[in-house]
């Protein structure tokens, strides 16, 4: 057999294997929406509600949010097709994400291998994350679908400039638009569309080409983000703003590489094909890789992004797993670069192509959200209240949850016994001083960390009056005493 046919027979045996998985992970999102609310899909719920006004919407829970409101007035507006539910609304996030992937395969550059390009369809296919991403009640399908687009878009501009040649007003209108839509869905999304916005700008210096374009048009899009920078400005400022997020930024980068990339072993296996690949494109593209813009523009976005959220972590502590995966778009035109060029070096590694999805749809196979539950601690938690505590009134710490009042009230409601008549006051110094007296209030703390509780009982001067009664492991109830002030 000649290294030809062995050549063809692998990249038969490579695409039939890759298909395989997508087909795979294409079923599983749409059979993964039949499931409960989940707690923060609860507040997603409130804020796209439509047996609320919109004005009150607006007013009462998206002004006093500091997540940006796109995502959720577009819900909102979802919501008034079809009487809102767990299904209508998890098929809202299954849009963006089979518009993800008509994006990844539609929207690369035209003289991309077809191989290539059926490459990145294949990882945003199969990609663990993405495919959550699509049903999950959250702006992260949508903001994930606006990277696609303004990087894809960006990757095009990018080329042309290469060439001496102006971009079309279409991929202008694109990337723009895709940037200031993505700004107003998740933060995430702002900072890499302002961190690509840089690096067109310093490819426009660098060919001489576009750089009124790149300059001016991403000034009107920073202008017209800039009032809701204002608004998060003036929440986080104030002397309320908290910030509930704890964990350690080691094992926290460790849970952002396993939620994007999948188990240690396929991290272990990424890292090592990463490394040989990057030591590849230095040798091969020795004092050009700067040129190498379908390498550069990824590896430039996930460098540069890092480093912010590193550094506005140092304030509030941003280093979230599920937040990175609006960064997957950049991950994934990395691998797919990475990987495409080992093939072009030597064409056995086709082989590399499929392992990658193989790899994470066969991780994704235990996975089965059709049968996780709703959240029942809040639940357990109210019926104990109402049936073994016998009150009619319940105090809630929600301070470290930055809940809007508005939200909080429809969130708590929810999980309420049906049929059961059951007051939520949220714990302000008033209420804190009216559960301590008798008859006795329970207080209910949900995320009932050591330090949380450490942190209530400081801020209102308050200790529980026996060990909590705990549902779910992170849901507090008590009853409380005073502490007398030094």
């Amino acid at each position: 057999m000649t290294t030809s046919r062995t050549h063809r027979l692998l990249v038969l045996v490579t695409v039939a294997l890759t298909s395989l998985a997508v087909l795979y992970m294409l079923w599983r999102r749409l059979t993964d929406l039949h499931m409960g609310f989940l707690y923060d899909e609860m507040y997603t719920l409130a804020t796209a509600n439509p047996e609320n006004s919109l004005s009150f919407i607006w007013r009462e829970i998206l002004l006093k949010d500091i997540n940006p409101p796109l995502y959720n007035l577009m819900l909102y507006a979802w919501n008034h097709l079809a009487q809102p539910s767990g299904w209508w609304m998890r098929v809202f996030s299954l849009l963006a994400g089979i518009a993800t992937l008509l994006i990844s395969c539609l929207g690369t550059p035209a003289d991309w291998p077809r191989l290539k390009k059926m490459t990145l369809f294949a990882l945003t296919a199969t990609a663990n994350a993405l495919a959550i991403s699509a049903f999950y009640i959250r702006s992260y399908a949508w903001a994930i679908l606006t990277v696609y687009i303004f990087t894809l878009a960006a990757l095009r501009i990018a080329r042309h400039m290469a060439q001496r040649q102006f971009p079309s007003k279409k991929l202008w209108t694109a990337f723009f638009l895709a940037g200031l839509a993505g700004s107003y869905i998740h933060f995430f999304a702002a900072g890499l569309f302002f961190i690509t916005a840089l690096i067109l700008f310093i490819y426009a210096c660098c060919y001489k080409t576009a750089r009124k374009t790149v300059f001016w048009g991403t000034a009107a899009a920073f202008a017209l983000w800039t009032p809701w920078l204002a608004v998060t400005y003036h929440i986080m400022a104030a002397p309320t703003g908290m910030w509930w997020y704890v964990l350690p930024w080691a094992q926290a980068s460790w849970e952002i590489l396993q939620y994007l990339l999948g188990s240690p072993a396929v991290i272990a296996w990424i890292l090592m094909l990463g490394i040989l690949a990057l030591v590849s494109i230095v040798h091969t593209y020795r004092g050009k890789v700067a040129a190498q813009i379908d390498f550069m523009l990824p590896l430039g976005q996930l460098l540069l992004l890092t480093g912010v959220v590193a550094l506005i972590s140092l304030k509030y502590n941003l280093w979230m797993d599920r937040y990175f995966s609006v960064a997957l778009p950049c991950i994934l035109l990395l691998l797919t670069e990475l990987m495409y060029h080992l093939y072009q070096r030597h064409r056995l590694f086709v082989v590399l192509l499929a392992a990658l999805p193989l790899a994470w749809a066969w991780q994704y196979i235990p996975q089965n959200f059709n049968y996780v539950r709703e959240y029942e601690g809040l639940k357990n938690a109210f019926a104990f209240v109402i049936n073994e505590l016998k009150a009619d009134t319940v105090v809630v710490d929600m301070d470290k949850t930055g809940y809007t009042e508005a939200a909080f009230n429809g969130m708590m409601s929810y999980y309420v016994p049906p049929g059961a008549s059951l007051k939520i006051l949220r714990l302000t110094p008033q209420t804190a001083a009216r559960a301590a007296q008798e008859p006795k209030l329970p207080l209910l703390i949900p995320l009932c960390t050591q330090m949380h509780m450490l942190e209530t009982t400081l801020a209102y001067r308050i200790e529980e009056d026996q060990p909590p009664f705990i549902f779910d492991n992170d849901i507090c109830l008590i009853t409380i005493h005073p502490v007398p002030e030094p």
